[in-house]
Order: C-alpha cells, then structure tokens, then sequence
C-alpha cells in the first residue's frame, strides 16, 4: 500500500512539473520589447550600465510587486548589455511594463537606444530568447502601445525585434 501511495505521490510531482512549464511556456499574444531609456534629468543619457539589480531596485521604490521569483522588476525578461537574460517573472504572471498589456511578456534591454545600439551580446541574447518563446507571438515596441514614447529607442525600427527570428 505504501509503495501506491508512492507512485500517486511521484506521478503527481510530474503532472505538476508538466503544468507549471505548459503555463510557463503558453503562447502571448504579444511581445512587448523595451529599452531602459534616459533619465528624466536626460532623456540621452547612456543607461546600458543598467544591471537587473539596477531596475529590481527601481521598481521596488516605486512600489510593484514582487513576483513569484522574487523580483519586483516589472518586465518578464531583462537583458543586460553583456547578453544575460534574467527571468523576472514567469509568463503566467501579470507584469508591470505596458498600462493594458501586462498580462503579455515584456523584455527590456539595458541601454538607451535613442542614443546608442543595443550589444551584439544583447541582440544575439534576444534573439535565441524570441527563437525560444516568441514563435507564436505577435512582436512590438513598447511604442505601439505608448505612442508618446520611443521605447525601445528611435534608432531602431519597429520591426527590428520581430525580425530577429525571421
């Protein structure tokens, strides 16, 4: 009886684990990608020194939740401009990136692309990232949805991200 009982546990473990990385993993209608932009005292200052710590503090100063993985950074994914991907949030979770398009992923590259490119490091991090999770999803600027912002930066087209997986 005991060794049932194990199995049930065990086969249950797995279920679960299946689950949580179908959840994990569901298509977004959108992929929403950002940059770091400049500061409020310059709009052009170089941000791409920006580090997951750098927006996990910022955002937990101006009050977002901590997610399931213990971040309060608002974005799914952030990149920084060596090309390390950090996940901040699982895909089920709400975000806290685009004002009526939280519950699609967000991505933000550290730097200012006003002003500057992204990395190779970072382009070619985004891109295996997208290859990974972004098949089925439609991929955009912050922009379309704030078309008071450049976000992620005027030096870059509005299909500069989608093309990446082409």
């Amino acid at each position: 009886m005991i060794k049932l009982y194990l199995k049930v546990i065990t086969l249950l473990k797995e279920l679960l684990a299946k689950l949580q990385a179908q959840a994990q993993l569901k298509p977004s209608k959108y992929i929403i990608v950002h940059h770091t932009g400049g500061s409020g005292a310059d709009p052009m200052a170089d941000t791409s020194h920006h580090k997951v710590s750098t927006v996990n503090n910022w955002h937990k100063h101006i009050g977002f939740p901590i997610s399931k993985l213990g971040y309060y950074v608002g974005y799914t994914y952030f990149i920084d401009k060596t090309g390390l991907v950090t996940q901040c949030r699982m895909h089920s979770e709400r975000g806290c990136h685009t004002i009526g398009y939280n519950d699609c992923i967000g991505i933000c590259l550290a730097g200012n692309f006003d002003a500057t490119l992204p990395s190779k490091a970072q382009t070619e991090a985004l891109r295996e990232l997208l290859n990974r999770i972004g098949k089925n999803s439609i991929i955009v600027p912050h922009r379309k949805f704030a078309p008071h912002k450049s976000c992620y930066g005027s030096k870059l087209s509005d299909t500069w991200a989608a093309d990446l997986i082409k």
